[in-house]
């Protein structure tokens, strides 16, 4: 009887083993939704989601992203955390990524966005709105050119002719 239930046991097994044996080759793409003001929780919502992502072997991180922008100094670890992260980021803009926002896309691999979103209007403001002074706009558009060229540049070889292409244009 302890055989028959043995080998009835192994026999219903078997198939879920052989089932989570064949899932292992298929790719983890791990989602993370910023759908909000980047501010500090934000920052340690994508900071949490990019370990999580590194820990269970993703081949890469989409960002849900849509946001009217926020904080500087939580966009800026963030973009950060991006372009070091050892799992590929990419992001896929749902409606908007301004200011912040933007910057944070910058940083990504690749840029998805959908049909009529926007991304951009990355002007510096202070708590009422206004413009801050140029010194500020002058240090985020640095900010933003450095992210770019931090992806680097391709090489094309034509004929005899290399040409060196940025792979963001900053």
């Amino acid at each position: 009887m302890k055989t028959f239930l043995s080998l009835l046991l192994a026999g219903l097994l078997a198939p879920l083993f052989l089932l989570n044996a064949q899932n292992k080759n298929i790719p983890l793409i791990y989602t993370i939704n910023i759908n909000k003001e980047i501010d500090n929780a934000a920052r340690i919502f994508l900071s949490k989601g990019l370990a999580e992502a590194n820990q269970l072997n993703a081949q890469a991180v989409i960002i849900h992203m849509n946001t009217y922008g926020g904080l500087l100094e939580a966009a800026d670890s963030m973009r950060t955390a991006i372009l070091y992260s050892k799992v590929p980021v990419h992001v896929f803009i749902d409606n908007n990524a301004a200011s912040a926002g933007a910057l944070i896309s910058i940083a990504c691999k690749k840029i998805y966005m959908r049909k009529g979103a926007n991304i951009g209007a990355a002007t510096v403001v202070n708590q009422t709105g206004e413009a801050m002074p140029d010194k500020y706009q002058s240090y985020m558009r640095s900010m933003i050119r450095s992210t770019a060229e931090a992806h680097g540049k391709d090489t094309i070889v034509q004929g005899n002719d290399t040409i060196y292409k940025w792979k963001r244009d900053p």
